[in-house]
């Protein structure tokens, strides 16, 4: 919905994007550990992928920061590395993949730029946390997360493919 809107209908829209998007994000926080430290399915980004498509990018932000948020405050917190990495994350995955879309759009499927986000993601993650507990060894874990990122994020953009397809059909979230 790249459209000029209504922007009380636009902001209830958001709202709601980054409500689903919490809430995969906190589900995601419940499910059992993988067997990588800092491996996640990255559920919440398929709110943000979607949003890029049909809101935009600073719409998009806005889903991806508000997740956080939220998601922090229903889990470890604002002041913990979870939150820390978390928003180092989403941010970067949304830089990477706002900017893929918008450079590349006639050469970047939905899938790639969600393979993009996956893999951005885990380098921010690591980023962050060679930081927090200051060993840049930390990256020697980045092969074994992308075993997890590729399948992940392929199914990421696959399932963020067909919701962009099925909000396509609902008269609000046209383009």
């Amino acid at each position: 919905m790249k459209e000029k809107a209504v922007p009380a209908r636009r902001l209830v829209m958001i709202a709601l994007l980054v409500t689903m998007a919490s809430v995969l994000h906190i589900i995601e926080g419940m499910l059992p550990a993988m067997p990588v430290p800092g491996a996640r399915l990255g559920l919440a980004n398929i709110i943000t992928l979607t949003t890029i498509i049909t809101f935009g990018y600073a719409d998009a932000l806005f889903v991806a920061i508000g997740r956080s948020l939220l998601g922090a405050l229903f889990g470890p917190g604002l002041i913990s590395a979870g939150f820390a990495m978390s928003l180092a994350g989403g941010i970067l995955s949304w830089a990477v993949m706002s900017l893929a879309h918008k450079l590349g759009q006639r050469f970047f499927s939905i899938i790639s730029l969600s393979l993009m986000g996956a893999v951005s993601h885990n380098i921010a993650q690591l980023t962050v946390a060679s930081f927090l507990i200051a060993e840049i060894a930390i990256f020697s874990l980045f092969p074994l997360l992308m075993i997890f990122a590729v399948p992940t994020g392929i199914m990421v953009g696959l399932v963020s493919r067909y919701l962009t397809k099925a909000l396509g059909k609902i008269p609000y979230f046209r383009s």
